[in-house]
């Protein structure tokens, strides 16, 4: 690929962020590349009765053949995915598997919710947000959040919820509506979806300890609400709406659609699964689906079927912890998160560019139409006009004078070329004519003023170069930008058609200890901050302007993905972690205009490169002390507080070293216990993890009374301060904090 054409708002389109006998084929887990094309959803009971199904059908209206079946409930076509929703027995499910124009029978089912949600901080979050040349808060950005619904009127999403749909009927009869606007009111019974939107674009408004505010706080949100359970056809209802609005209403243009829901199950992805056909609608429609990977544990094979799509953002979990002594703790893989499969690295399965390109071309082959591939260089710009000295570089072509020319060495397996235009300033009227090597004109457009800057469509012969010829009018001058897209003719049946599964994350974001907004009376409230403080969803802000291609961005986030951790590989983390500041900073080189989509890394090329392992063989610690003063009369107290502000071990003690003249007070502050050696005491406190001083300085205060009597007037000594680990290094006790010397009148002055 070449430049995309991205423009500032450029980065993410998301949220802050998370089976199947019959008699006709299913899915076998078999090889890894195999891809997935069975009918029948193996979950149903072909011996049982009347069973809820979602039928996936070539087109909305095929679906009316469901009228020649004696149908107990009737059903409900979704006509932006062509799915039918309805109640089968198994001699229907069966009629029905063998009609041409079905693709998939899918047995209803109740998906998993997922926590999914990121942390700023680490994330690089705040310095898109507040960096001198950054600032973006996500005032551009729309996200559509399908899920339990969400609270409009919590302070931290008050004003910035445009809709808020509550589903409303059970659907399959012919009643309306499915879906009812509930904003700016609350839809949300469970909790979960106003946790996930927070994460997403909560401001931090009525949070009750610090200012939990979320990745965009400026974003607008639309939410759906599947109520408490996540049902199969409500989601895929929520799917048909919110396309179905895309299309009618020009006001309504989502950048992504986040889902914290799915079902682990180690089997290749199934392009015509319900679901699947509504993300890929969405991307379609240049709408980024972002999905959790899943909460399904530490063994391989346990991602969401949901989150393997080539054309989707699928994030795995990661922890919170950074320790650049020994990296082995930086940000490590969070054990509930679900996991892609353990393949060699250089598996077309792993390769996001071959598995998207193989579902282009499986989409086409079953549609009956040409798909994109990749273009070279397929954006150019230059300017046209009196003086530009430009040459078409053969003799065939003669060279007009103010023309400019550029060269489209198309692919190999290349049908069709798109050609599109644009001109600055407005008003030029440039003539654009396409030559073959020969010198034949094989497309034109802009013989009149009203016909130009549209985009033109030829045919062309693969492998070779074509000419484009940007005549201008005797005296209009200005700059041009030229995009070309391509498109091949597939070849071959869908059977062969393989990889089209990414057994892989995209990349990896916080998934635990990060807050969100949340309401204590919701059914997850309970749970409190250890329910509210987890989660996987990776949304950051973008820059304004035109929307990039969903595909452009993914690439975008991981060609910019970190490598933190030596346990890093493709099947827990895909491309690395997260890095907000570096994707938006990479969004902007590419719409100024500074690189292009080749420069990233992309493919196999994205794939984390894990980091060497490096360890330290001695506990490191860093603080202070500060206290009351620094002279004191006999039997005043002093104050002292002992702050720890970075260790590179767990320290299982710290302590302070006091003069052996002053009395510690061990019924105040933190003291444990107090020791007497070499001449001074130790005042021991408790234990203190690594991972708690990285989210904020520790303290320790205990007082100590000043000795008397005129023998005791003098100088005294305290500290270092101390910490021990029992992490096994060769060097366990560290001192921090230097020495405060204090001078002591021996005279008792207080009365």
């Amino acid at each position: 690929d070449g430049s995309s054409g991205l423009s500032r708002r450029s980065v993410m389109k998301a949220a802050g962020a998370a089976g199947m006998a019959s008699l006709v084929p299913v899915a076998s887990a078999g090889t890894a590349a195999a891809t997935d094309t069975s009918v029948v959803d193996d979950a149903f009971d072909l011996s049982g009765g009347l069973q809820e199904a979602l039928v996936v059908f070539d087109s909305a209206e095929n679906a009316e053949r469901l009228d020649t079946l004696s149908l107990a409930k009737g059903y409900r076509v979704f006509d932006h995915l062509a799915i039918a929703w309805t109640f089968l027995d198994p001699d229907q499910v069966k009629t029905v598997a063998d009609w041409g124009s079905v693709r998939r029978v899918k047995r209803s089912e109740e998906l998993e919710w997922y926590n999914d949600e990121t942390s700023r901080t680490s994330m690089a979050v705040d310095d898109v947000r507040n960096g001198e040349e950054l600032g973006y808060v996500g005032e551009d950005a729309h996200v559509v959040v399908i899920d339990s619904g969400i609270d409009a009127s919590h302070p931290g999403l008050e004003g910035r919820v445009e809709a808020n749909y509550r589903f409303v009927d059970e659907g399959v009869g012919s009643r309306d509506p499915l879906w009812v606007d509930a904003a700016p009111g609350d839809t949300d019974q469970l909790g979960h979806g106003t946790h996930c939107a927070g994460i997403v674009g909560g401001d931090g408004s009525g949070s009750v300890e610090g200012e939990y505010s979320g990745m965009a706080p400026a974003v607008t949100l639309t939410g759906y609400s599947t109520t408490r359970s996540v049902y199969l056809p409500y989601v895929v209802a929520a799917w048909n709406h919110m396309l179905g609005r895309a299309k009618a209403d020009p006001d309504f243009s989502p950048d992504v659609v986040s889902n914290s829901y799915g079902v682990a199950r180690d089997m290749p992805y199934n392009p015509n699964d319900p679901v699947n056909v509504a993300s890929w609608r969405a991307f379609e429609e240049g709408i980024l689906p972002v999905f959790a990977m899943g909460n399904d544990g530490s063994g391989t094979g346990t991602s969401s079927r949901f989150a393997k799509a080539p054309h989707v953002l699928g994030a795995a979990a990661a922890e919170k912890s950074i320790n650049p002594r020994e990296n082995t703790e930086n940000r490590p893989i969070a054990g509930f998160s679900s996991r892609g499969r353990e393949l060699p690295r250089d598996a077309p399965e792993y390769n996001r560019e071959t598995t998207l390109e193989n579902l282009r071309k499986f989409w086409a082959i079953q549609n009956g139409t040409t798909y994109a591939i990749p273009a070279n260089d397929p954006r150019r710009t230059g300017t046209f006009g009196p003086g530009v000295n430009s040459s078409p570089g053969i003799g065939a072509i003669d060279e007009e004078a103010g023309a400019a020319y550029e060269i489209l060495q198309t692919n190999g397996n290349a049908d069709v070329v798109s050609l599109t235009l644009s001109i600055t300033p407005d008003g030029q009227w440039v003539r654009t004519t396409v030559y073959d090597e020969s010198g034949k004109r094989v497309a034109m457009m802009g013989e009149e003023p009203p016909h130009q800057h549209r985009t033109l469509t030829f045919d062309v012969d693969g492998g070779e170069k074509y000419y484009v010829e940007l005549e201008p009018e005797l005296s209009a001058s200005g700059e041009y930008t030229i995009t070309w897209e391509q498109e091949a003719k597939p070849e071959g049946d869908l059977a062969s058609v393989e990889p089209v599964t990414l057994f892989r994350p995209s990349l990896s974001t916080h998934g635990t200890a990060v807050m969100s907004t949340i309401d204590k009376y919701d059914a997850l409230g309970p749970l409190g901050p250890a329910y509210g403080g987890s989660g996987t969803e990776p949304f950051s802000n973008h820059p304004e302007g035109d929307s990039p291609d969903p595909a452009d961005v993914i690439r975008v986030m991981e060609s910019t993905a970190r490598d933190f951790n030596p346990n890093y590989n493709a099947y827990n983390t895909g491309a690395g972690f997260v890095d907000a500041e570096a994707a938006v900073n990479s969004a902007e080189e590419l719409a100024a205009g500074e690189t292009t989509v080749a420069d990233l890394q992309t493919g196999q090329d994205a794939l984390v490169d894990p980091a060497e392992e490096t360890t330290i063989t001695a506990l490191s610690a860093s603080g202070s002390r500060s206290d009351d003063g620094s002279v004191f009369t006999a039997g005043q107290t002093d104050q002292v507080t002992l702050t720890v502000s970075d260790l590179s071990h767990d320290a299982t003690e710290v302590w302070g070293v006091v003069p052996s003249a002053w009395d510690v007070r061990t019924e105040y502050g933190d003291v444990g216990r107090v020791e007497e050696t070499d001449g001074a005491k130790r005042v021991y406190f408790g234990s203190v993890t690594a991972a708690e001083v990285e989210d904020g300085d520790t303290t320790f205060e205990y007082f100590a009374e000043a000795p008397s009597g005129t023998e005791n007037t003098g100088t005294y000594t305290f500290g270092p301060a101390h910490a021990r680990t029992d992490a096994g290094v060769d060097k366990p006790v560290d001192e921090f904090a230097g020495i405060d010397t204090n001078y002591v009148v021996g005279e008792d002055t207080n009365v």
